[in-house]
């Protein structure tokens, strides 16, 4: 079966700046579409999100059947999930080509290049869009500008704008339309044996391009590898078949006089530096030959693109700024830009991608970093590659004033240093996860600027919540949780509202400061120092609410007990409850935690879920976009739960039900401790249960302080009273300790640590 009628795929990646995008096309042009990343926390999510795209561990599982699997090339033969698309029989392909496939009978502009593919395609889109066409696009990246989409399909134009990567091969699989070739320098030695063989796929392309070939004019490369072409090789630049010389500028803008087969006259554009300028140069090229024509402002759309040149943040005399540039050739150019526009010291943090990128050109990163005041070099990102020897970061620093920075705790205060005193340009460089070192500097400058107006949450608030709501400080979380232990939070607040909650995440954000939502506290240890952050918690009052809607479905509020829930459906006749009645949750945290008992699951009874994600947008998705895993459901990481519609398994009289709970309830009691606890406090290994092995290993009754297994059953770690958070830690250890020794089994903690992680504890 082709791609083409293929109507559900598996997206694996698809956090990332390549699958992502194509896995948003895919879903506009009518296909079903779920996905799967292994990292979590890319701004890509959002985006995914808003297209309705769940991320998946195991779409079969939740009730989807892909008929195809897309997956990055970082994706790896040995990977869990290709190993169930095997398992499964369903076909893989790479990003390029399944995007390939996608677009084999629509009118192609495909953009190459080593450099800027992602800013030039995004330009094009803009420019397109400012002359109203109609087309359908994929990015390689997100854009600034939220109202943009980083891909979407069109129902009604052949038109399709998006880039090829040469770095794995799969350009190959493309025969475009037109080709718009940015530049070509040499790169990918893991991938191609000599230049000689990168060159080839080019010319090759060139060769399969159907209407006509874009290129930079004056780049000898390109000019030797389309000489002979069979289509038409269109040139832009000072001089060739679309000239643009610019002729006025700012550190914003810039103007440029057209000539050629452009439309002879000025126009501004919003874009400043000499390869912004060019790449803006052949977008309106290719937006001119595909329209016939240009807008009154080509490019009014245009915002840029996230991570090139992103202000992340700015005050008198500091600049901090975030690119992608990983080649020797597009440092140098967006080092440069930095000098046309800025100006002052100029402090550089770069990261090498790929250790066979850096061994190749570790002088040229030196050469390039030389433009810099200052350079600092982490470690490489090595992106799956083993190291080589003469690829690591200190090859770049050798016999240079630049500075390895092998530990990125020592980067903030040695970028303060170097701050100080002098207005200041601090630029992140790089393709790895250099992106967090930037925002995390970014944010601890934001930070200091609430700290210097003496902002915290109460004053970022104040107004901003319904009278209903409620605010408090240093709230005791040890009463709020069911083992009883811990200190105290920062703030505590009790939302009345969705709104409440979205002004208290935004105000979180704003303050950099962590959040929890605290249901009733069962599966969490709270460290006695507490909760150095903000407590959500959805009271019954405003989030109890339980709501009959017939045929079985009851919509119930995400601080409903699940006590009161089993009670309500016992009451109302309907079953598939009752195991949920003995755990002490809410049902926003069984949902957040997938909750069972005597063998049922909550996702069992789920219908579908609306919740607030991290970044404050309310959502609603069926049962089938979210896993259920064993106690967790990781759609459901970091959002508020609202609510959820349920669905009875059947119906009974309600002295049916409640005898079946009361037996839940008898057996229940019959096996576990009546003492406070967390519940059970270690995952089940595969095959086993952590209980018994706990139970083999003779650590019944083993006691900490006031803190002790349980004798009635193992996995329990139960606060005879006056316990400290410190207590359990430590018997922990030894619990993981003694069940190491006497079975070389390593068991892995169930409950959650508030603020803290496991790794670190234990």
């Amino acid at each position: 079966m082709s791609v083409a009628a293929a109507t559900s795929a598996w997206m694996l990646g698809a956090c990332g700046m390549g699958v992502g995008p194509l896995a948003i096309y895919l879903k506009g042009e009518g296909c079903d579409v779920s996905g799967w990343d292994d990292a979590t926390g890319s701004p890509m999510e959002v985006h995914l999100a808003n297209a309705e795209i769940p991320l998946l561990r195991d779409p079969w599982a939740a009730g989807r059947f892909p008929l195809v699997v897309g997956r990055s090339s970082a994706v790896k033969p040995g990977h869990p999930a290709l190993d169930l698309a095997t398992a499964k029989g369903v076909r893989q392909l790479r990003r390029g080509e399944l995007l390939a496939e996608r677009v084999a009978h629509r009118r192609f502009v495909a953009v190459c290049g080593s450099h800027g593919k992602t800013t030039t395609c995004g330009m094009i889109v803009a420019a397109l869009a400012s002359a109203g066409a109609d087309f359908g696009y994929v990015l390689g990246g997100l854009f600034r500008d939220p109202a943009f989409p980083p891909a979407r399909a069109s129902a009604t134009s052949p038109w399709v704008v998006a880039e090829v990567d040469e770095s794995d091969g799969t350009i190959g699989a493309f025969s475009p339309d037109v080709t718009v070739a940015v530049n070509l320098d040499w790169d990918h030695p893991d991938y191609y044996r000599d230049e000689a063989a990168l060159e080839g796929v080019f010319r090759a392309l060139f060769e399969r391009t159907r209407t006509a070939v874009v290129i930079p004019a004056g780049n000898e490369r390109l000019e030797r590898l389309t000489a002979g072409l069979k289509v038409p090789v269109l040139r832009v630049g000072l001089e060739g078949d679309y000239r643009a010389r610019p002729v006025a500028g700012d550190q914003a803008t810039s103007v440029l006089e057209l000539g050629g087969r452009f439309p002879a006259g000025p126009v501004t554009l919003p874009v400043a530096g000499t390869f912004n300028r060019a790449n803006a140069a052949m977008a309106l090229s290719v937006a001119h030959l595909v329209t016939g024509g240009l807008a009154a402002e080509p490019m009014a759309r245009w915002r840029g693109i996230r991570r090139r040149q992103d202000v992340l943040f700015e005050t008198q005399g500091l600049r901090v700024l975030a690119d992608y540039a990983h080649h020797p050739t597009e440092i140098g150019a967006l080092l440069q830009w930095v000098r046309e526009t800025h100006l002052g010291r100029l402090v550089v943090v770069f990261q090498p991608h790929r250790h066979t990128r850096t061994r190749q050109y570790a002088t040229e990163f030196r050469q390039a970093l030389n433009v810099a005041d200052y350079a600092l070099v982490l470690p490489v990102y090595a992106a799956g590659e083993p190291a080589l020897e003469g690829g690591g970061s200190d090859a770049v620093v050798a016999g240079s004033a630049h500075r390895l920075v092998a530990d990125r705790r020592e980067l903030a205060p040695l970028l303060d240093g170097l701050c100080a005193g002098q207005d200041t340009v601090v630029a992140f460089v790089g393709a790895g996860d250099i992106e967090r070192d930037a925002e995390g500097y970014a944010k601890s400058w934001r930070r200091r600027g609430a700290e210097s107006l003496s902002r915290d949450l109460p004053e970022l608030v104040a107004g901003k919540l319904s009278p209903a709501a409620s605010l408090r400080a240093n709230e005791p979380l040890g009463r709020r949780t069911t083992l009883g232990v811990g200190g105290v939070a920062r703030w505590y607040a009790e939302p009345a509202t969705v709104d409440d909650v979205v002004t208290l995440l935004r105000a979180a954000a704003e303050l950099d400061l962590r959040y929890f939502v605290l249901g009733r506290g069962s599966n969490l240890l709270v460290p006695d120092e507490g909760y150095d952050g903000l407590i959500i918690h959805l009271d019954t009052d405003h989030w109890g609410r339980l709501e009959a809607l017939g045929e079985g479905r009851v919509r119930v509020g995400g601080g409903v007990r699940l006590k009161e829930l089993c009670g309500w459906a016992a009451r109302e006749g309907l079953t598939g409850f009752e195991f949920l009645e003995g755990i002490p949750g809410t049902v926003g945290g069984s949902l957040r935690m997938n909750a069972g008992a005597m063998g049922g699951w909550i996702f069992d009874v789920v219908e579908s879920i609306e919740w607030l994600s991290p970044h404050g947008r309310v959502r609603a998705a069926r049962r089938d976009c979210f896993d259920a895993l064993y106690r967790d459901c990781p759609q459901l990481h970091g959002g508020v739960v609202l609510s959820a519609v349920l669905r009875a398994t059947g119906s009974a009289e309600p002295e049916t039900i409640r005898l079946r709970m009361d037996e839940m309830a008898t057996r229940r009691r019959a096996s576990q401790p009546r003492e406070a606890s967390a519940g059970c406090v270690f995952r089940n290994p595969e095959g086993d249960k952590a209980g018994r092995l706990i139970d083999q290993a003779s650590l019944k009754g083993r006691s900490v302080g006031a803190a002790a297994v349980s004798p009635v059953h193992a996995n329990f770690l139960v606060n005879g009273g006056g316990a400290t958070s410190a207590d359990f830690l430590v018997l922990m250890r030894e619990v993981r300790a003694g069940v190491r020794a006497d079975t070389g089994v390593e068991l892995q903690p169930e409950i959650i640590a508030l603020g803290r992680e496991w790794k670190d504890l234990l």
